[in-house]
């Protein structure tokens, strides 16, 4: 297992429309027409007045969304809400399960040609949320679009929720996740490519227990796993 690394830092900008700007460069630099993040909880004890909804989609898109509040009905968004797990959307048969109201948000989306997408759910360690999608214009593509790319989404998901968090709500979080000595020490043998076997070896610790000390330091990094966990601690100079 390597650490993905990519040449765009969501985490180094200073605007929103800086932020925009790399994630659009993001996307297109992996074949992808659009890019799509919706912030869908806020930390705790934070508020905000409006929606943070960063996007590059057609702007009248963005208008009609906001205005008639699409993202309670938006089946992206509510796969968000319920799992972690990065998944495709809007290819045949996604809508099958969906009733009119969530059915009619992909189908003004698609006059649009906002057609597919890999959606990638963002967590931070306290207890916020977002979605962040990489979208085509042309059915049956963005399989193909990602498939040499998920790692690097993932990860990019990760640091732009970080940022948008960062941004939107002045609230800068990259130095206070407190690691224990265990969990640095486990993502630091992690990063350097060894299994939880072989961690456990070197630590004189059962496979369970590594593992344990990878789920903590996960949901303190809020990442989804381990390779974010490591990309994610390295970039806040917590190893």
């Amino acid at each position: 297992m390597g650490i993905v690394e990519g040449a765009f830092d969501p985490t180094s900008t200073q605007t929103i429309a800086e932020l925009q700007q790399v994630a659009s460069d993001f996307a297109r630099s992996i074949g992808c027409d659009y890019f799509g993040y919706l912030l869908t909880r806020l930390p705790s004890g934070l508020a905000v007045e409006d929606d943070t909804f960063i996007t590059d989609y057609p702007e009248e898109w963005i208008t009609r969304y906001r205005q008639r509040s699409y993202k309670f009905y938006d089946p992206v968004v509510t796969i968000s809400r319920t799992s972690r797990l990065p998944f495709y959307w809007g290819g045949r048969g996604f809508l099958q399960p969906y009733n009119k109201a969530e059915r009619h948000v992909f189908h003004e989306a698609s006059e649009y040609r906002i057609l597919e997408g890999y959606g990638v759910p963002a967590a931070g360690p306290e207890g916020d949320s977002g979605i962040f999608s990489v979208t085509v214009r042309q059915r049956n593509q963005i399989r193909e679009m990602v498939a040499e790319e998920t790692a690097r989404l993932q990860l990019f998901a990760a640091q732009f929720h970080d940022a948008a968090v960062r941004l939107v709500l002045h609230h800068d979080r990259r130095a206070e996740t407190a690691l224990t000595k265990r969990e640095k020490e486990v993502l630091s043998w992690t990063a350097d490519g060894f299994s939880s076997e072989a961690v456990a070896a070197r630590m004189g610790l059962s496979a369970s227990a590594v593992n344990y000390h990878i789920t903590n330091a996960c949901r303190k990094i809020g990442a989804s796993n381990k390779v974010q966990a490591v990309a994610l601690a390295i970039r806040r100079n917590l190893l």
